[in-house]
């Protein structure tokens, strides 16, 4: 990974990973699990730490658990 980060190319494709991947995929993952009531912290991590399988397995997450469409207004209240 050393050698890796010293070739220009691959920090530069490296840093825009990190920042849409870990910070706004994972707080999406992360803030739609509280609102529908989702265990996320394995699929937060699986986000931070390959990316684009972790928010494959937020989807499967909510469709085992049956919460795959956003909750109506009954549920919410």
């Amino acid at each position: 990974m050393v050698r890796l980060f010293e070739v220009r190319d691959f920090v530069a494709e490296e840093w825009p990973h990190v920042l849409i991947w870990d910070l706004f995929v994972g707080r999406y993952i992360w803030l739609d699990g509280e609102r529908r009531g989702v265990f996320t912290p394995h699929s937060v991590l699986l986000t931070n730490l390959i990316g684009p399988p972790g928010r494959m397995l937020h989807f499967l997450t909510c469709v085992l658990t049956g919460k795959v469409l956003p909750p109506t207004v009954e549920e919410v209240a």
